[in-house]
């Protein structure tokens, strides 16, 4: 099985090997809340993790070497930070999007106000969405948004819905379907190529939903609860849930081939599930509050010590004597 990085509220990076059982750690600076990483993605190539940390900046980690090998600086809140081509782009929670290309900015647009979510698609286009920001897909190219949602009907008593996304996913082979969480505890799903509101409206559990991760056929979502549970994008009915997270659940991750779902959150560990049976196969405690998980594919550095076995130790010690 492969290997995960878990990223902390104190700006540290441990990465986990499932097979020895064992976790590294590594720093960037020191260790304080201005250094936490709000944000965690793979880069396309699969060889490089972009840390996105509170004070604004994008460190390029090198998961082979590791080390930082790279750094970008923005002004403001950042949220998120990718890659798509040759390009990086670092998304602001006002709303501010930097193209970088050869480590300088090339272009930068606005996507609107209190961002809470942006993701890339695998079209190449990406999708947003916040606090009164509806759900946008956006082109690149023209830096133009090519898709805006509508607002669900107004309630029964004739009051509007308030907008509040906190998550966004989309299936890995279909950018045309868009599951979205919100603060209100909704599940939302849109198919962009049939309308601009919901196909789908329904709501789980009691408290927002703050983490979504899709496949193909299912929908994974966790909440500030520690609630995670799985809808079939096929029937849209809730299949099941997974037990064992005590506190919220800031990030999900699923295995690209493998049936393993990963959870962090505050109460500082990392499960490792198994989607068909449910059961917890992995569970590290890593000392702090975890923001985020990735698998990778990469493998872990481990140093490794000389051991001398406790028995070559020993004095020999001759013939045991029988006690009569």
């Amino acid at each position: 099985m492969n290997n995960l990085w878990v990223a902390t509220d104190l700006g540290s990076l441990r990465g986990v090997c499932l097979k020895s059982e064992q976790n590294t750690v590594v720093t960037y600076d020191e260790i304080s809340k201005k250094n936490e990483i709000v944000s965690l993605t793979s880069s396309e190539n699969g060889q490089e993790l972009y840390c996105t940390l509170k004070s604004g900046l994008v460190n390029v980690f090198d998961m082979a070497q590791n080390i930082y090998v790279n750094q970008f600086e923005m002004e403001g809140d950042l949220m998120t930070a990718f890659d798509i081509g040759d390009q990086l782009l670092t998304v602001a929670k006002n709303g501010q999007v930097h193209v970088w290309k050869d480590e300088e900015v090339a272009e930068k647009f606005k996507i609107g106000e209190n961002v809470e979510s942006c993701v890339k698609l695998s079209d190449g286009k990406i999708v947003s969405g916040g606090k009164e920001n509806e759900l946008k897909v956006w082109d690149l190219e023209t830096q133009k948004s090519v898709f805006t949602s509508k607002n669900v009907p107004r309630d029964e008593l004739d009051i509007r819905v308030p907008v509040w996304i906190k998550s966004i996913s989309s299936p890995p082979n279909d950018s045309n379907i868009l599951c979205v969480g919100t603060h209100y505890h909704q599940y939302r799903q849109y198919d962009i190529r049939v309308k601009r509101r919901p196909i789908v409206d329904k709501s789980w559990e009691e408290l927002p939903i703050i983490s979504l991760i899709s496949n193909n056929t299912q929908c994974y979502l966790g909440n500030s609860k520690g609630d995670i549970g799985r809808l079939d994008l096929r029937n849209l009915k809730e299949v099941n849930k997974f037990r064992g997270a005590a506190g919220s659940v800031r990030s999900l991750a699923l295995h690209h081939s493998e049936p393993y779902l990963a959870s962090v959150g505050l109460d500082r560990h990392l499960r490792i599930h198994n989607t068909l049976t449910r059961e917890v196969e992995h569970k590290f405690y890593l000392k702090n509050k975890l923001n985020c998980v990735v698998f990778t594919s990469e493998k872990i550095k481990e140093s490794k010590e000389d051991e001398v076995d406790i028995w070559d130790q020993l004095e020999e010690t001759g013939k045991r004597r029988k006690v009569e």
